[in-house]
């Protein structure tokens, strides 16, 4: 990955770091909620659900951390098989966006994808428009959706 930025295995020290992460990105739970111990109380399950959620669906995931100068800005949450390589999550802390830190990694991922002659996949919200914009720059195209999700998919030169 280019400077400044960088990929590290997720460790059990990060912990905190991922908590904070998952509340900064949950912004419609923030104002929904006006009491904070039980929007932290209500973030903490929602966090768990969704590792959960990662470990029984992609158990092979694997998950990594986005560093910004040796510092963590985001993680991203990859499964890898035979037939493809498929991002599961990609999350950056809301002051790191638009830094080129998910362009970087997602980069990296492509070409990590085209090195061993695979396609990359993901699914992505219909609300989330920043990110479906980021995908079709970087050559993802549509493959299905429904009413919540479009589902993405990169080949790159392995078609």
């Amino acid at each position: 990955m280019p400077e400044p930025f960088a990929l590290r295995e997720r460790t059990d020290a990060d912990h905190g770091f991922l908590q904070a992460l998952y509340f900064s990105s949950r912004e419609d739970l923030q104002q929904a909620m006006a009491d904070p111990a039980l929007l932290q109380q209500l973030m903490a399950m929602q966090r768990n659900a969704q590792e959960m959620g990662f470990r029984q669906h992609f158990p092979q995931a694997r998950q990594w951390l986005l560093l910004q100068s040796g510092h963590p800005i985001g993680r991203m949450v990859v499964d890898a098989s035979p037939a493809q390589l498929h991002l599961v999550d990609i999350a950056v802390l809301p002051e790191a966006r638009r830094s080129g830190a998910a362009t970087a990694a997602l980069s990296a991922l492509q070409a990590h994808a085209l090195a061993r002659g695979l396609p990359l996949s993901l699914s992505v919200s219909h609300t989330n428009q920043a990110a479906r914009r980021l995908y079709a720059k970087l050559g993802f195209t549509t493959t299905s959706q429904d009413d919540m999700l479009a589902r993405m998919v990169w080949h790159g030169d392995c078609t």
